[in-house]
């Protein structure tokens, strides 16, 4: 629980971005049909934690399940290992589950 008494729930999620025709498109394979796009990489990324959040919170409403699985082989500073394509990021999603 948080200091003000609610529940949050953490997630590791992956995130690819790719640059297409001077925009960067980002999209969560976990999550089906979450695509979004920002004029630079960051606020690409940004756009992807905002839905995936509202993605979480709709399965957690409706009951439905959350997917699991493997998201990423990341080292100590959560950067992907390998050879990444075409650009993934594994980021952190902290938030209170109720709307």
């Amino acid at each position: 629980m948080s200091g003000n008494g609610k529940s949050q729930f953490e997630f590791r999620i992956e995130i690819i971005v790719e640059h297409d025709d001077g925009i960067y498109h980002a999209y969560c394979p976990a999550f089906k049909g979450l695509h979004t796009c920002g004029d630079t990489e960051g606020e690409a990324i940004q756009n992807a934690k905002i839905a995936a959040i509202a993605y979480l919170r709709s399965l957690i409403k409706h009951g439905d399940p959350i997917p699991i699985g493997i998201i990423a082989r990341t080292d100590k500073t959560g950067r992907v290992r390998g050879k990444p394509y075409p650009r993934h990021r594994v980021e952190s999603l902290v938030f209170d589950p109720a709307c």
